[in-house]
């Protein structure tokens, strides 16, 4: 059986005395309805002068138990101050005591404000301390290509440029919804990155000079579904978490071939929007939100001692670099000022009116190019002054059910720089399974007479 201890009672004397606070306080000009009131007041006056221990609600306690219990109610004096007195609080509080509310309400807007940013501090410290700082590297050319002169009997040396764009880890496309045209989920993704890798290192090696200083891999952004749109996540195939992590050991293991293949290996890395992990666009640390820039990262730091490897990272989110005398900028191509399109022309539009405006901006920056590589836009155009990358997706439920655009396979492309004529031959490493091979007639006469 459990005992309860008594309350103690309160006394009549310390009831009268709660109660005396209270008309002092009355006396002053506090009210029993204002802002603070007499018996706010009253606890602050007792609680500061005789019993520092007792908490004011305990006081305001007592005065209600002093009226409930003895009858006890303070009395109203018989001549309060003027209502205009400073001494005598209007409803609501005198203006002194509003500024006072005011800047309360100041320091607490600051507090948190502070309190989110040192969150943030600590958030960019971790990231730090885990897959280190992002490296800036030096614009101009990229001089660890390795050597360049051209041995005596070998073709002049130029550069094969890949980009490996919107790769959409972790999505899924249903036969079923585009007619049989395409399918796509983790297994596939990884066979057809495979191919990307072993078809542009084939075309580079077996049907072009074969003569290299080194090789550049662009990551063009949105290496990850992400879970985006609420949709993708229903359907995606697996977490964000999990997607970056297969994505993290594919990049790695193409960079370690291209590296034994071409010796030196330059790797331009932007964010997509797909990676991003906010639900609207954010402007300011863009980089830090972005499942991407994990993922760019962390393969970073793997080939942060490596000297034939280098991976940058910008904090503008863009990467601008040079081969040979041919300046390139990249980007995503989803934060190019520009939206909408056109029935008969597509997206080409809204991409060359945004590249008018990159361009004017990087000009103004001092940051002049010659080529803007993006991706985005999942279609491959060769434009004047813009490579938008295909998507190693392919078409899905969106491009045939919102755009209605017309299917096309997937690919990723591949160019080569040469040191005089610039930009030579230009290749779509198609990245599905290829069909049967085509007949043995390397060319066909129609008769229109025949028949």
């Amino acid at each position: 059986m459990r005992c309860r201890l008594a309350t103690p009672r309160l006394s009549r004397k310390a009831a009268r005395e709660a109660v005396r606070y209270v008309e002092k306080a009355l006396a002053d000009g506090y009210k029993l309805n204002g802002i603070p009131s007499a018996i706010e007041e009253a606890a602050r006056r007792y609680t500061t002068d005789v019993d520092p221990k007792l908490s004011r609600g305990a006081f305001q306690t007592r005065v209600r138990v002093a009226r409930s219990l003895y009858r006890i109610k303070p009395k109203l004096p018989k001549n309060p101050p003027p209502v205009d007195s400073p001494a005598a609080p209007q409803i609501g509080g005198t203006p002194l005591h509003a500024k006072i509310v005011q800047l309360q309400d100041e320091v607490l807007r600051l507090t948190k404000e502070l309190r989110q940013t040192h969150r943030e501090n600590n958030t960019a410290d971790i990231i730090r301390s885990v897959v280190g700082t992002v490296t800036t590297a030096p614009r101009g050319s990229i001089h660890w290509l390795g050597d360049s002169t051209r041995p005596k009997g070998k073709p002049t040396p130029e550069v094969p440029i890949l980009g490996w764009a919107d790769i959409h880890a972790g999505e899924v496309v249903e036969p079923s919804e585009v007619h049989g045209f395409n399918a796509y989920n983790m297994t596939i993704a990884e066979e057809r990155f495979t191919r990307a890798v072993d078809k542009g290192i084939e075309l580079s090696r077996d049907h072009h000079t074969g003569f290299y200083p080194g090789i550049v891999a662009n990551c063009v952004g949105d290496m990850v579904s992400g879970g985006l749109h609420t949709e993708l996540l229903k359907t995606d195939e697996i977490e964000s978490i999990p997607a970056c992590i297969k994505v993290i050991d594919w990049l790695i293991s193409a960079i370690e071939r291209l590296k034994g293949i071409f010796g030196y290996v330059y790797v331009p890395m932007v964010c997509g929007n797909h990676g991003r992990t906010t639900a609207k666009p954010e402007f300011k640390r863009y980089y830090q939100k972005n499942w991407d820039y994990l993922i760019a990262c962390m393969v970073q730091k793997h080939f942060h001692n490596d000297p034939k490897v280098l991976v940058e990272i910008n904090p503008s989110n863009d990467v601008h670099y040079r081969v040979y005398n041919l300046r390139f900028l990249l980007v995503h191509g989803d934060m190019l000022g520009v939206k909408g399109g056109d029935g008969i022309i597509g997206a080409i539009g809204p991409i060359m009116r945004g590249e008018i405006k990159k361009a004017g901006q990087s000009a103004a920056l001092g940051l002049e190019y010659d080529v803007c590589i993006m991706g985005h836009w999942h279609q491959e155009l060769w434009l004047p002054r813009a490579l938008v990358c295909n998507t190693l997706k392919g078409f899905d439920e969106y491009a045939r059910n919102q755009l209605g655009a017309k299917p096309t396979r997937p690919s990723q492309p591949l160019f080569f720089v040469h040191p005089v004529h610039g930009i030579t031959a230009r290749w779509s490493i198609y990245v599905d399974k290829p069909g049967k091979p085509a007949n043995d007639d390397w060319v066909s006469v129609f008769d229109r007479t025949a028949a």
